[in-house]
């Protein structure tokens, strides 16, 4: 029973039984365009539904598998050969139509994972988030376009932890504030407010160093509560934009923060 061999055949029987393709396939409970692949000669049909086809034709499985009507005796041997064969062409067909599914979402990973690595490094979306040309300038957004590379954000991570400090702080009188972080300092807390918490979250968005020179995107909220839990100041969603430079000492330290008034 070989897919060319069976289509002709199929379309015959389905032929001398008046039927159209797509009565044999209601018949059948699959698609229309399932029998018309078996017909065409592109695939065969899985081997529990060799008995419908057979009973639907009104001829006999052996018949079906051999794929022409039989005018001798059926024999033992006969039988066993001839679903031995088609066994094998079905076993075969099942394992190239796994195979093609295999590659196909092997496929399919590979493009998503592309996908994903290619959001993760070059997430333009962002751009779309702070695209304001009256406030940020056009090569300030586009530095957005790309996170940096592993050793940028490695050398950013220091001045994130530092800003984590400041974001922190409840309690430093204002006019330590600057000394212990520098322009940071805005973003810690009012001592006055007398806030009992807060809490805060920030986002690298891009880091690119250069030899004294460095830009960090950084998105962050904030919020401040008294003992109560009533929220007494806050900041929400914010795209922040810190100019560096490496100082005396060969640290890096911010000396300008640009963000939407």
């Amino acid at each position: 029973m070989r897919p060319e061999e069976f289509g002709p055949f199929l379309a015959g029987q389905r032929k001398k039984q008046n039927m159209t393709q797509t009565e044999l396939a209601q018949r059948l409970h699959v698609s229309t365009a399932a029998v018309s692949k078996w017909e065409r000669g592109k695939c065969l049909p899985e081997l529990g539904k060799l008995e419908d086809i057979a009973q639907v034709l009104g001829i006999s499985v052996l018949e079906v598998m051999k794929c022409q009507i039989s005018e001798k005796p059926v024999t033992a041997e006969t039988v066993t050969e001839t679903y031995c064969e088609t066994a094998k062409l079905s076993a075969s067909q099942h394992r190239q139509k796994t195979v093609r599914w295999a590659a196909m979402l092997a496929a399919v990973l590979v493009l998503t994972a592309a996908a994903g690595v290619c959001i993760h490094f070059f997430p333009l979306y962002r751009i779309v988030r702070v695209w304001s040309p009256s406030y940020f300038e056009t090569g300030e957004i586009s530095e957005l376009a790309y996170i940096g590379s592993r050793e940028d954000r490695q050398t950013a991570q220091a001045v994130l932890d530092k800003a984590e400090a400041a974001f922190s702080d409840l309690t430093t009188p204002r006019d330590q504030k600057a000394e212990a972080y520098g322009l940071l300092a805005r973003y810690a807390t009012e001592a006055e407010l007398n806030a009992a918490a807060e809490t805060h979250s920030l986002e690298l968005w891009s880091a690119h160093f250069e030899l004294v020179s460095g830009r960090m995107w950084v998105f962050y909220s904030q919020e401040c509560y008294d003992e109560e839990g009533t929220i007494l100041s806050g900041s929400w969603n914010i795209p922040s934009l810190w100019y560096l430079e490496k100082n005396a000492s060969g640290e890096w330290e911010i000396v300008g923060i640009k963000e939407h008034p």
